[in-house]
């Protein structure tokens, strides 16, 4: 074993510049959003109101998958540091039009909200392709740590500009801070390439391009019972996710109707957010779970969910729906995030690559592509309150995924163990 003291002892001269280069990448990386989504999100609700949040979400899928079509389409004609400059000055071109012109083009701020969630998940597949090609597993296991806490502290900062920030500078400005941030980010990027073993073959062959790599993945799951018990737990927690989400940005439009107040609030809600999930991410994940065991860890997380739901029954507030927002997210990007990769290390090589893929890319993505579909048909049919069906109904699917992380475990007692 590897002592944290001797760490970068492991790595020559290229490779700890390349490190150091890709750190500084997904810091800025992680700033940037931390800084933009606030905004977007602000000023979406302002223009569009939080009913539009899930048919937005929809969109998101198709869209997602077209840019990552164009992203690979690009990649080996013209070479991944051509690709990522272009990719570079359209978030750019996109981020400082919205910031500029928003006021008198609102639908700007519809292809921005797509557009961040696209360019976040293709900023870190390049970080992350160049870690693969160019430092070993062994090696590479210990930079995961790194990588999510940098990250985090970049979410961290990125919080506190929007957090302290908007109201004197205003929300639509904050979208002008990707200029900077984003040409940072390039300089780093192509330090980074230059030290790394990144060939152009290296990208002619992506996931998304294969159709045949996907098929299998499905077929692995189909057949797969321990798989299936996977599936439903990511599903639940994305479905559980974009409930509350759109719980709490209905809130939000409520009672805070000041464009940049909204963007200050949900600025240092992220900000704190992060905070606690990056201690998480450094520390207090693995002391947990090695203090409670993984049966009940994966336990605990339907089970504190479904409890802060009771206590937004009995005190149907901004502040308790705030609590459980910040905790689901809070989870998400941490404990819940260890878990799941967690159940993933019995499985075959085959099955944690393919059906791995599927599971944390495609299912994501359609979880709340399906919540968004039911969130559209219970707001335009029903004329119940609309906040507490999906209250009830997110009780009903903490105690489902409780039930089926004891199966989980009472089924493949051979697999996963505490």
């Amino acid at each position: 074993m590897i002592k944290i003291k001797n760490f970068f002892s492991i790595f020559n001269k290229s490779q700890k510049i390349f490190i150091a280069s890709l750190l500084f990448c997904v810091f800025f990386i992680s700033c940037d959003y931390a800084i933009i989504r606030p905004a977007s999100t602000s000023i979406f609700i302002s223009n569009f109101t939080s009913k539009l949040f899930p048919y937005c979400w929809i969109l998101g899928v198709p869209f997602n998958l077209l840019v990552v079509y164009l992203y690979n389409r690009f990649l080996p004609k013209i070479g991944c540091l051509k690709t990522f400059l272009i990719f570079v000055l359209s978030i750019i071109v996109i981020n400082a039009s919205t910031g500029i012109f928003v006021t008198r083009f609102p639908m700007l701020i519809f292809l921005q909200f797509l557009f961040k969630d696209a360019y976040i998940l293709l900023a870190f597949k390049q970080a992350w392709s160049m870690i693969h090609s160019t430092i070993n597993t062994q090696k590479a296991k210990f930079l995961y740590g790194f990588m999510f806490g940098v990250g985090g502290l970049g979410s961290v900062f990125g919080g506190l500009v929007s957090g302290y920030f908007a109201v004197d500078i205003k929300s639509s400005n904050l979208f002008l801070f990707s200029i900077p941030l984003y040409l940072i980010i390039f300089v780093f990027y192509k330090i980074a390439l230059k030290n790394s073993n990144v060939n152009e073959s290296d990208f002619k062959k992506e996931m998304f391009d294969d159709s045949s790599y996907s098929k299998e993945g499905f077929s692995l799951i189909r057949r797969s019972p321990y798989l299936k018990f996977i599936l439903f737990i990511v599903v639940f927690m994305q479905i559980s996710t974009a409930f509350l989400d759109y719980q709490f940005n209905v809130f939000l439009e409520k009672t805070i109707t000041n464009i940049d107040l909204r963007t200050a609030y949900t600025g240092k809600l992220t900000s704190i957010i992060n905070s606690i999930s990056t201690a998480f991410q450094f520390f207090g994940g693995f002391l947990l779970i090695n203090y409670l065991g993984l049966r009940r860890s994966h336990m605990i997380v339907p089970l504190v969910l479904a409890f802060n739901s009771i206590l937004f029954l009995v005190f149907p507030s901004f502040a308790m729906i705030t609590m459980a927002f910040a905790t689901i997210k809070t989870m998400d990007y941490s404990f819940f995030g260890i878990l799941r990769e967690m159940l993933y290390i019995p499985l075959k090589t085959d099955e944690k690559y393919r059906a791995k893929a599927i599971i944390d890319v495609f299912a994501y993505r359609s979880a709340k592509a399906f919540a968004s579909l039911f969130l559209i048909f219970i707001q335009n049919i029903t004329v119940l309150n609309l906040i507490l069906l999906i209250t009830i109904l997110s009780m009903i699917i903490y105690f489902i995924w409780a039930r089926v992380v004891s199966l989980l475990f009472n089924k493949n007692s051979e697999l996963v163990q505490d």
